[in-house]
């Protein structure tokens, strides 16, 4: 899945967030005869990005989410 980028308003920060997600996945558990396990072949079946907030002001008020064409500034 893409990684959104963002934008804090309140203070420019373009570089630390606190980024929350819900995510479900599907994968294969494969565990040896001694019981240790190794996760195989794991998929993302659906995200959602929950809450973000930023790391220089401490809110999540002023997040803006970036375009593609934004990102080239």
């Amino acid at each position: 899945m893409a990684t959104a980028r963002y934008r804090c308003t309140a203070c420019g920060n373009l570089t630390r967030f606190d980024v929350t997600t819900d995510r479900r996945t599907r994968a294969f558990h494969h565990y040896s005869v001694g019981g240790a396990l190794s996760v195989e072949e794991e998929q993302v079946v659906s995200e959602e990005v929950v809450e973000v907030h930023c790391r220089w002001c401490g809110h999540g008020r002023s997040i803006e989410t970036l375009a593609d064409t934004e990102l080239a500034d």
